[in-house]
C-alpha cells in the first residue's frame, strides 16, 4: 500500500483516538517530511518496503542540523506512524528505528525577585498590557501547559467559586483552584476584554486587540518579546519557565507565589 493512503488511515485513527488539532497537525508536518524524503529520492513509496528508507531519512536529517528537541519530535512522530503500520498489519515486521537519546535540557525557573520584575513590567491600564499580565498570572498560579491557556474559554472560568476547567490533552479535563488575587486579575481583565469587539471569536477568553483568538504562538512571541525587554540574567522567559517556576514556588512559599 503507498505511504499517502497509510498516512491518511494513520491520521483518522489518531482524530478517532481524541489527539488534540496541535498534534494532528505535528503528525503531518513530520510524515509530511518522510514522504517529501521519499519524492525527492525517486525512493519507493509503498510501505512495505519503508524499513530500506529509515535509516537514510534519519541520516538526512542529521544534516540538516536541527535542534536536538526537534530531532527527538520528529523520531518520536514516526516511531507513532511506524508502529501503527505494524499493529494494523500494513507490514509484517515491525519497522526498526535508529536509537535516538531524549535531550535533557536544564531549565531554571525564576527566582522570586525575578517573578517580581516580569509582574511589574506591565501596563495594566492598557488591553494589552492587562491581558498579557493576566496570562502570566495565570500560569504561574495554575502550572498549565501553552496549549491549555490558549484554548480557555469564558465559560471555562468560575470566578464564583475560584476555578478553571482546564481541557488538557487527550480529552482529560481537570478543574484547577486559582486564589483571591487570581480572581480579581481575571475579573479585572474579563471587564476590559468586554469593551473590544469581540464578534469575531465570543467565547474564547483571550484575544487579540482585533477580537481574534490568541494561539499558542501569539503567546509565545508575547514572552520572547517580553524576555528581551526585561532582560532576567540569562533565564529563558517562557510559559514552561513559568510551570517550573510554580513548583518552585510551592515547594518554598507553601504554594502562594505571590
Amino acid at each position: 500500500m503507498e505511504i499517502h493512503r497509510c498516512y491518511d488511515l494513520f491520521l483518522t485513527d489518531r482524530k478517532i483516538s481524541g489527539c488534540s488539532e496541535s498534534t494532528l497537525r505535528f503528525y503531518d508536518y513530520v510524515i509530511g517530511k518522510l514522504i517529501s524524503y521519499l519524492s525527492s529520492t525517486n525512493s519507493d513509496s509503498v510501505v512495505e518496503n519503508l524499513q530500506t528508507h529509515i535509516l537514510p531519512f534519519f541520516s538526512a536529517l542529521q544534516q540538516q542540523n536541527l535542534a536536538p528537541s526537534t530531532y527527538h519530535s520528529l523520531f518520536r512522530g514516526i516511531r507513532a506512524f511506524t508502529r501503527f503500520l505494524h499493529q494494523e498489519g500494513y507490514v509484517q515486521d515491525e519497522i526498526r528505528l535508529p536509537k535516538v537519546k531524549q535531550p535533557h535540557s536544564t531549565i531554571s525557573p525564576l527566582t522570586p525577585a525575578q517573578m517580581r520584575k516580569v509582574l511589574h513590567s506591565f501596563n495594566s491600564n492598557t488591553y494589552l498590557g492587562l491581558r498579557n499580565y493576566t496570562i502570566v498570572r495565570l500560569f504561574l498560579d495554575t502550572s498549565m501547559r501553552l496549549g491549555e491557556l490558549s484554548r480557555l474559554q469564558l465559560t471555562d472560568v468560575n470566578l464564583e467559586d475560584g476555578f478553571v476547567l482546564v481541557h488538557g490533552k487527550g480529552g482529560r479535563d481537570r478543574y484547577v483552584p486559582i486564589g483571591r488575587e487570581m480572581v480579581k486579575c481575571l475579573w479585572r481583565y474579563m471587564k476590559k476584554r468586554a469593551v473590544i469587539d469581540v464578534n469575531l471569536s465570543p467565547h474564547h477568553l483571550f484575544l487579540t486587540e482585533q477580537g481574534r483568538p490568541l494561539t499558542s504562538r501569539a503567546i509565545q512571541l508575547v514572552f520572547k518579546r517580553l524576555g528581551r525587554k526585561i532582560n532576567l540574567d540569562g533565564v529563558r522567559l517562557s510559559p514552561h519557565t513559568l510551570r517550573h517556576s510554580f513548583a518552585l514556588a510551592y515547594i518554598e512559599n507553601g504554594g502562594d507565589p505571590f
